[in-house]
């Protein structure tokens, strides 16, 4: 039985170390490259000078104390905005309740530069809000000014970021236990009494742990500074790492402040995985009692209906938006922009890379969403099977979220420019940003599966003769294919609309959907990025529908 117990043991741990080669290999190693470059002054050798250099300068001390700022208030405008949702959500029942709860997950699945795009589309000086305002109320200039502004970069996290607050915090919300609320009722307090002194003291620990990682969203934001930023005025850490390394080319300052933005990310890491290990340990999960939720009066009916609206208009607007303006323009419909990417009619712009754009991105996303579904398997099975070091072996498995992909992607462009003329290689190092990335994504989907496999399946196969290997392949795969086509899914969507790491990383030579849009978007080419921002819109709800049915379905085991 001993013998037995070891030969398991054994074959589970090595199922980690395919995945752990990659993550020391093509994360650590690039990782250290990079951090490295902050300690080699002028002549080559060991030195303090660009990190001195960088913390003195008082440019890049206004771009810190800015990525700070901007971050604490989107996180406090998305907390405002959400905080009614939830509120709405966790207390009544009313007609569009699963709408909003759908419309929650959008921002989790639809990647960054279509974010940019749709909010350009809709609320630029010529987008649909501002055309439908001049014409309602006869307007001879557009009313809403808000692109490449500060405004436009705190509107657009708030538009990408509370949906995310509002998810977590009504989902904890309805499983609290009403019945302190009721007891306060009954005694004669007020519903605002009763929210301020039993309610929201309650609903902190989820406040914190959503705010908290909104927070790191918005401190690692990119694609939405860079665009919306409008310049130097509104610089972010992410934004001067990636100019100080491909438009200076000091990559020493880049390294510099990778270091500082590697200590705020992590800081902000440990709080919200404490928050979560409070939130596991609350009430809301040692109570699972609640009361039933109450329909909505017409004061609630009305709120309800208001804040619909005000989801639609955040969240589904900008991206029909995108699906309409790719179809449409001033003279009426025309497929002009699809022809142009399929290469039926002759291309303008940078329309003319869009299809090689489009043949690299599903390679690539083909590939990344294999390997990083492979590997996660292995990872997760070592993870759940093994008895010691479970928790350094999952961290292990998440550490590349620790790092934001613009530095992920400036190790790959340190070790790109030593091999150059070498393009195949070049568009290796891509795959492997990606998969560096989508890796940890792609776990969180397959561990929790796998930890609903209990361990009497694979012990009853080894009672019968099954050899480790046997079982594993024959028993506990075939329950998870469901998990193993989500994840796959996630990987795929990750890597088609992965921009950040690209950009910093890929040369000329290499192009990717979203790097095209941007370019298009660069040159004022809107409806062709907005033809391809359709298909990323097209990708980005297959994972929504993916996700959706996985929520949905009630797994036999």
């Amino acid at each position: 039985m001993r013998l037995r117990e070891m030969e398991q043991s054994r074959f589970y741990q090595h199922l980690a170390v395919p995945a752990l080669l990659v993550i020391t290999l093509f994360f650590l190693v690039p990782l250290v490259i990079t951090l490295s470059s902050a300690f080699i002054g002028p002549g080559g050798g060991f030195s303090l000078a660009p990190i001195t250099r960088v913390f003195t300068d008082p440019y890049i001390l206004r771009i810190m104390r800015f990525t700070l700022i901007q971050a604490s208030l989107s996180t406090l405008t998305s907390l405002v905005v959400a905080l009614g949702g939830a509120y709405l959500l966790s207390s009544y029942s009313f007609r569009f309740k699963r709408l909003i709860l759908a419309l929650s997950a959008v921002p989790f699945v639809i990647p960054s530069i279509l974010v940019v795009l749709g909010f350009v589309i809709f609320f630029g000086n010529n987008g649909f809000l501002n055309t439908a305002l001049m014409k309602l109320f006869s307007l001879p200039e557009p009313p809403v000014r808000i692109l490449y502004s500060y405004k436009a970069i705190i509107l657009a996290h708030t538009f990408y970021n509370f949906p995310i607050i509002m998810n977590l915090v009504a989902t904890y919300a309805m499983h609290l236990d009403r019945r302190l609320e009721a007891a306060s009722y009954t005694l004669g307090a007020s519903k605002a009494k009763t929210f301020f002194a039993i309610t929201l003291p309650r609903l902190l620990p989820a406040i914190i742990s959503a705010s908290s990682l909104v927070f790191l969203f918005c401190f690692s934001s990119f694609a939405i500074i860079l665009v919306l930023g409008g310049g130097p005025r509104y610089t972010t850490m992410e934004v001067e790492i990636y100019r100080q390394a491909r438009m200076v080319g000091n990559t020493g300052a880049a390294a510099a402040l990778s270091l500082f933005s590697i200590a705020v990310t992590s800081l902000m890491l440990i709080a919200y995985n404490r928050s979560q290990r409070r939130l596991a340990k609350s009430e809301a999960y040692l109570q699972p009692l609640f009361l039933e939720k109450r329909p909505a009066g017409l004061v609630g009916r009305a709120l309800a209906a208001l804040y619909t609206i005000i989801t639609l208009l955040f969240v589904l607007a900008p991206i029909i938006s995108v699906i309409v303006r790719s179809v449409y323009s001033s003279s009426g419909f025309t497929l002009r922009w699809y022809r142009q990417l399929l290469n039926v009619e002759r291309a303008t712009s940078h329309m003319g890379s869009a299809l090689t754009a489009l043949v690299n991105s599903l390679l690539i996303a083909l590939i990344v969403s294999f390997i990083a579904v492979s590997l996660g398997i292995g990872l997760a099975a070592s993870i759940q099977r093994r008895r010691r070091g479970r928790g350094t072996l999952e961290l292990l498995g998440m550490l590349s979220m620790t790092v934001s992909s613009v530095i992920i992607g400036l190790g790959y462009f340190l070790i790109a420019s030593r091999l150059v003329g070498r393009a195949s290689l070049s568009y290796t190092l891509v795959v492997l940003a990606h998969l560096v990335i989508a890796l940890p994504f792609a776990l969180r989907v397959l561990l929790p599966e796998y930890r609903k496999i209990p361990a009497t399946y694979t012990n009853s196969a080894r009672t019968l003769g099954s050899t480790p290997a046997r079982a594993f392949f024959a028993v506990e795969l075939p329950l998870l294919k469901s998990a193993m086509v989500s994840s796959a899914i996630f990987a795929f969507a990750i890597s088609m609309g992965e921009f950040n790491a690209t950009l910093t990383l890929a040369s000329s030579t290499i192009v990717t959907l979203p790097i095209v849009m941007y370019r298009l978007i660069g040159s004022y080419n809107y409806q062709g990025a907005c033809a391809l921002g359709t298909i990323l819109i097209a990708v980005s709800a297959l994972v929504f529908i993916a996700t959706t049915a996985t929520k949905g379905k009630k797994h036999a085991y």
